[in-house]
């Protein structure tokens, strides 16, 4: 009797933990940044991609440590430094074309100066700032 009270305990413990267990650990393995990335939301706003001239991704190139791609409207290149789970970026550089709409691309390079985190989580990268999440992306 006491075995299939040990044998039920133990199996409602393992259920318990299976339920309990993280979908996807968040990664900062470098590898994960290294590839192009779509801008989904900026400052916790959903980007509206039908006011976008042109999708707003982004490639971080590990060799070069330059990130480059579209804001929305321009394209913007420039550096970035890469340690851990800190990120920053040297001021970016970007082209001068107007378009209709251009909220998320100031939206997007307003925060720039701010990232000093980044993450990997369930297949979105998070940039952040002291851990308030500042943007995020899917990957391409």
């Amino acid at each position: 009797m006491n075995m299939k009270k040990y044998l039920a305990f133990f199996t409602a413990l393992a259920f318990a933990a299976a339920c309990n267990a993280p979908k996807q650990a968040a990664s900062s393995n470098e590898a994960d940044l290294y590839k192009t990335w779509r801008l989904v939301e900026v400052q916790g706003q959903a980007v509206d991609t039908t006011k976008l001239q042109r999708p707003a991704e982004f490639t971080f190139d590990k060799t070069e440590q330059r990130i480059s791609g579209s804001a929305g409207c321009n394209n913007i290149f420039g550096k970035f430094t890469v340690a851990a789970d800190k990120l920053t970026f040297s001021p970016l550089a970007a082209t001068k074309m107007a378009c209709q709409d251009m909220s998320v691309e100031s939206k997007f390079l307003s925060i720039t100066d701010k990232v000093n985190n980044w993450k990997v989580t369930e297949g979105f990268l998070v940039l952040s700032q002291d851990g308030t999440a500042l943007a995020k992306f899917i990957a391409k």
